[in-house]
């Protein structure tokens, strides 16, 4: 069988939104949906015995729920479910490991605010060496529609990339590639020795990201897509361009040495304020 698309669910909107965008990627991958609930049992020392059954009675009840909500709606979808005692964190990575995907809800708070990432959803993102899905609760989520996905070709991109192009041939959706670089601050002082190192720095750009794009064009053809260079702050672009598309796809660097998760500025930008699910992809 092959591995499964697992989604981390708790009975809130905002998970149960995370199953049902998982189970249309499940379908679109032809694999299995596992609908994961972890709950803290014997790691909580301060959960008594009454509240411990009480807690287990409602994270069966809520994968019970689920589950019969998604069979009924694709009945042709093999449907998995897992009840773990542990913290919710250090369970969902272990899941990851053994999933094509992990998807998760997130929390909206407000039009300006975007997402509310809390500390599990930082934790999955920064930390899984699985690409994490995050979806809101009041987003407007399409299983089909164009990907949106920020690259900097300069670095390593080949993870982000084959995730994006795979995704957007899987939705039959144009592949919009968004490399963005802020505008130089002596722009206002000196603006016509600006504007001819901008125009080089622009064909120098646009140069760099056809290379990295053309061994993806040829894996895949039939994939359209538009690329985007622009003299503008990447998490603005990329925040502004994910306004209406059925998925945001950004990358976060190997995990570094240090006190707790990293997704870096631009990346913690996007999952914080698109309004759409956002993908987080490790590059390796």
């Amino acid at each position: 069988m092959a591995r499964p698309v697992t989604v981390g669910l708790d009975g809130s909107d905002e998970s149960l939104a995370a199953a049902s965008w998982a189970a249309q990627e499940a379908r679109s991958r032809n694999a299995p949906l596992r609908l994961v609930n972890a709950w803290p049992g014997p790691e909580q020392k301060d959960l008594t015995p009454g509240r411990e059954a009480a807690w287990q009675y409602w994270s069966e009840r809520a994968l019970r729920s689920a589950h019969a909500e998604l069979d009924a709606d694709d009945p042709e979808t093999t449907v998995l479910t897992a009840q773990i005692s542990g913290l919710p964190a250090p369970v969902l990575l272990a899941e990851a490991e053994r999933a094509q995907l992990l998807v998760v809800g997130s929390r909206s708070i407000g039009a300006v605010a975007g997402f509310f990432l809390g500390s599990v959803g930082l934790e999955l993102a920064a930390r899984s060496m699985t690409p994490v899905v995050l979806v809101r609760a009041d987003g407007h989520e399409e299983p089909h529609g164009d990907v949106v996905v920020g690259v900097e070709p300069l670095e390593p991109c080949d993870d982000i990339l084959g995730f994006a192009f795979d995704a957007a041939a899987r939705r039959d959706g144009v592949l919009r590639v968004v490399y963005a670089n802020r505008v130089p601050a002596i722009r206002g002082d000196a603006p016509w020795v600006v504007d001819v190192g901008l125009n080089d720095a622009r064909k120098e750009a646009e140069h760099a990201l056809g290379e990295v794009l053309a061994p993806w064009r040829d894996e895949f053809p039939g994939v359209r897509v538009f690329e985007e260079v622009a003299s503008d702050s990447p998490a603005r672009r990329l925040v502004a361009a994910a306004a209406g598309t059925a998925l945001m796809v950004v990358g976060r660097g190997p995990r570094r040495v240090g006190f707790g998760p990293r997704l870096g500025p631009v990346t913690q930008a996007v999952v914080h304020h698109a309004a759409c699910p956002v993908a987080v992809v490790p590059q390796r």
